[in-house]
């Protein structure tokens, strides 16, 4: 199954607001992207606490949405900057999306790290086939350190110039 077309939910339709309410009890918003040249990609928990060091606010833990209408939806663990009233994302798309879909987390006492990486659905035979395969394969990826995320990751800046790299790497089975 190709996920061409996997995107931000253009609207919270029934499939996207059911997901959700499994995630969490608060309700799902949009959230607009505005990353800093220093952003790392990937890296959402160490780009909001940079930016708290700079400017101030809190972390808001949760997932990203993203959505292939009628046949799939994922939530990747995320976290976004809170201040004054506002919502930010400062940690930017591979695929170039400026707003995206977010919803926090119902469980706000546990850690960023004790959330799962991805939760899926898939809505049709096929997707939820391909939500086996994709769970089986991100048993072995790899999870870099903080450091190592930030030392090797992608800036904002390097993206802007045309440079592209994998979300994650995965390890042979040895």
């Amino acid at each position: 199954m190709q996920l061409d077309g996997l995107t931000t939910p253009e609207k919270i339709d029934q499939k996207v607001a059911s997901f959700c309410r499994r995630l969490s009890s608060q309700a799902p918003f949009y959230v607009n992207v505005e990353p800093e040249l220093w952003s790392r990609q990937s890296t959402c928990e160490m780009n909001v606490q940079k930016l708290i060091e700079q400017i101030g606010g809190s972390p808001v833990i949760g997932y990203k949405i993203w959505y292939l209408k009628n046949k799939y939806i994922e939530a990747e663990r995320h976290v976004i900057h809170f201040l004054d009233g506002a919502y930010r994302d400062p940690t930017f798309n591979t695929d170039g999306e400026m707003t995206v879909l977010f919803v926090p987390d119902k469980n706000s006492i546990t850690g960023y790290d004790a959330r799962p990486l991805k939760v899926r659905e898939g809505f049709t035979q096929r997707a939820r086939q391909f939500v086996a395969i994709k769970d089986q394969e991100e048993k072995f990826a790899v999870q870099l350190s903080n450091e190592d995320s930030w030392d090797r990751m992608l800036t904002y800046e390097r993206w802007l110039a045309g440079e592209r790299m994998a979300n994650m790497w995965l390890e042979p089975v040895s």
